[in-house]
Parts: C-alpha cells; structure tokens; sequence
C-alpha cells in the first residue's frame, strides 16, 4: 500500500512541478516585458492566478535550495555549457528540469515495477536505479548534444565568415562594419553571437570585452584565436587586414586537416558495423545453402 501511494506523490510533484516551469517559462517575452515596465499597482493577493501564488514559488524555492547544496564550479560548468547551446533556459531552469525528470522516472519505475510482481523484488530495484539514473542524466545528454550541435553548425560557416571579414577589411571598412556584414549576410548561431556583439558594443561596452565574451560563449578554439589576434593588432597598431589574412588561411588549413583525419577515421569507423551486420548476412546467403545440403545428405 505504501509503494502506490510513494508513485502517485512523485507523479503529482512532478506533473505540478512540470506545470508550473511551463506556465512561467513559455510565457511569452513581450508581455512579460510589459508587466515589468508597466507601474505597480495595488495588486491583491486574491487576484494573482493560483499558480503565480503557489506554485511557482515553491518551485523556485526547490530550485534555489537544490542549486544550492551543488558545487559552485558544477553549477558554473554548467551554465557555460548553457551559454555555449545558445541559452535556451537559464541554469535555474535546467537543474529544475533535472529535478523533473528525476522525480518522474523513479516514480515511473516503481510503477512498472508494481505492475511487474508484487514488492521491491530484484526486477524492481533494478528498474528503479535504471530510470532513476536515467532521469538524472537525461538533461545532460541532451545539453551536451546541443552544444555540439551548435558548435558543429558555428564550425561550418567559420571560414566562410574570416573571408568575408578579411575581404571587407581589405577594401576599407572597419572591423565593426565588417562584422556587420557577417552578421547581416550569415544566418545561423555565428551570425546571432555577432548581432549581439554588435549590439553590445553599440551599447557602449569595449569592443575587446564584448569580443573576450563572444569567445567565451561559443567555446571555439578557432574563435578564441581569432578574437586574440584581433585585439593584439589593435593594441600593437598593426595591420587588421594583414593579422585576419593569416588567421583566415590557418583555419581553412585546420579545416582541410580535419577533414583528412576525419577520412581517415571513417575505415576504422566501418569495421564495427561491417563485422556485425553486414559479415554475418554474407555467411548466412553465401554458407547457408551449403549447410542446408549437407544437413538432407547427412539425414539420408
């Protein structure tokens, strides 16, 4: 009697919990613009919707106290991570998520689980550490994917965007201008990091810090590099166009080197799959008849 009742509370908790992050994180970005510039009026307690009241603070409260008793050097790990996918929550929201799902997984288990005999047998401890470890992970795997997504999809347009900045260097612009072309011609995740370059800049923040924090965001050798050289040229007076010339060439030389490693790669790559899926269906067309002959000839 315990064990559904322990299921049916971390199934709620996690519905709730799930609920209240969607009411408050999907609201949209306008509006919640707008209450903050709006004056505050006097609001009653009673007017507030239930969840603004109940749930949401006590989910934050959890979220709070849980990123609280992590390591500082995780949780700030963690929210590099987060700026490098693109900031699609913040690091509260994340370890809410993992909260979520660490919660909604073992109850899961200890559903199957109950479903499966009759108590905690073997079967169902194993269940409940498999999709309790599930749960917990889960977050960080898609994290990690993301991230390497998008580092691979900034990797593409990398040296298609140093020659656009080279070349528009070399006819007179500056390097600003000449991020704005790249910002303006490009779509994707660079283009997006140089918009909000820019915009800081425009803002009035130097143009080293904001380039050092683009660096720092998209977590890219070749980026940090380039950012490097671009602040050593202005701080040594020496020639932009020059400096971006050579980092332009050294990244296709890199590209074109992994290229060649990754070529290399792929026949230890094949051997796996060849030895497991495509060898054991040869032998089966190939020696199969063979051992069909022989098994009629032995039996007559």
């Amino acid at each position: 009697m315990i064990l559904p009742l322990l299921g049916a509370a971390a199934t709620f908790v996690s519905v709730a919990m799930l609920m209240a992050w969607l009411s408050g994180s999907l609201r949209n970005p306008v509006e919640a613009r707008l209450d903050r510039l709006a004056p505050a009026g006097p609001l009653l307690v009673a007017e507030a919707p239930f969840s603004a009241r109940v749930f949401i603070p006590a989910v934050d409260g959890v979220t709070r106290a849980f990123v609280g008793l992590l390591p500082h050097t995780f949780v700030s790990r963690i929210s590099r991570r987060l700026r490098a996918a693109g900031s699609p929550m913040s690091t509260e929201a994340f370890f809410m998520m993992v909260l979520i799902t660490g919660i909604f997984f073992p109850a899961a288990a200890i559903f199957f689980a109950l479903q499966l005999s009759a108590g905690l047998s073997a079967i169902a401890i194993i269940l409940l550490v498999s999709f309790c470890a599930a749960g917990v992970l889960l977050p960080f795997v898609w994290l990690r994917r993301r991230v390497r997504l998008r580092k691979a999809a900034i990797w593409k347009r990398l040296a298609d965007a140093f020659d656009l900045i080279t070349v528009s260097v070399e006819a007179g612009l500056g390097l600003d201008a000449a991020l704005r072309q790249v910002a303006t011609k490009f779509r994707g995740p660079f283009a997006e990091e140089l918009t909000l370059t820019l915009q800081q800049v425009a803002m009035g923040r130097p143009r080293r810090e904001a380039l050092e924090d683009m660096a720092y965001r998209i977590d890219i050798e070749e980026v940090t590099t380039f950012v490097n050289a671009v602040i050593q040229a202005e701080q040594l007076g020496t020639s932009l166009g020059r400096v971006l010339r050579s980092q332009s060439v050294s990244l296709r030389v890199n590209r074109r080197q992994k290229a060649e490693e990754n070529a290399r790669r792929a026949p230890i790559k094949m051997v796996f799959p060849l030895v497991l899926f495509i060898m054991p269906a040869f032998f089966i067309v190939t020696v199969g008849p063979v051992v069909v002959r022989l098994a009629k000839y032995l039996n007559d």
